[in-house]
């Protein structure tokens, strides 16, 4: 369902500039750029499964409020980070962007996509895909993230430590 906009509104395309603007910044480890996308009272959570509805009610695979994803950030940035030595190098594809809510009066946005990441460390590679959902707000005629969700395809599954964000 396509959701209707006000003139005010930000259009699919400034949305999906942002989001390709965070996949850009993770994928060149920018990880403190990557931090001011978010709000003060952000959250960044990878549930354990894809019905998992609540961060508090059983073990996710990652759940960071602000000061847990600026813990993450300083240690993805320390140099002797023993998980990312050798450091990541990553490529994501973002698409099948949607617009599935407005509130214009917080102008708050409601985005659902898909992507695919692959992840090279070492001589391994991984591939990651799965389905993210940001709560994108507006303030001063900046985007900002309020809180995202990722949902891998294979949450359930065993996953080797995560230590790079999607």
């Amino acid at each position: 369902m396509l959701v209707k906009q006000s003139a005010g509104s930000l259009g699919v395309r400034a949305i999906e500039e942002f989001l390709f603007y965070e996949a850009k910044l993770l994928d060149e480890r920018e990880f403190g750029k990557w931090l001011t996308l978010f709000t003060k009272t952000a959250w960044y959570w990878v549930p354990i499964s894809r019905s998992q509805e609540n961060p508090r009610d059983t073990v996710s695979i990652i759940y960071d409020d602000r000061k847990l994803l600026e813990t993450r950030v300083r240690r993805l940035q320390n140099p002797n980070i023993h998980a990312q030595n050798p450091p990541s190098r990553t490529s994501r594809i973002i698409g099948n962007i949607l617009m599935e809510k407005i509130d214009e009066k917080t102008e708050t946005y409601f985005v659902s996509s898909k992507f695919q990441m692959v992840e090279f460390r070492g001589d391994d590679q991984r591939l990651f895909a799965g389905h993210s959902f940001h709560c994108l707000t507006r303030k001063k005629e900046k985007l900002y993230i309020e809180s995202k969700r990722v949902d891998l395809v294979n949450a359930e599954g065993m996953n080797e430590g995560i230590t790079i964000p999607f």
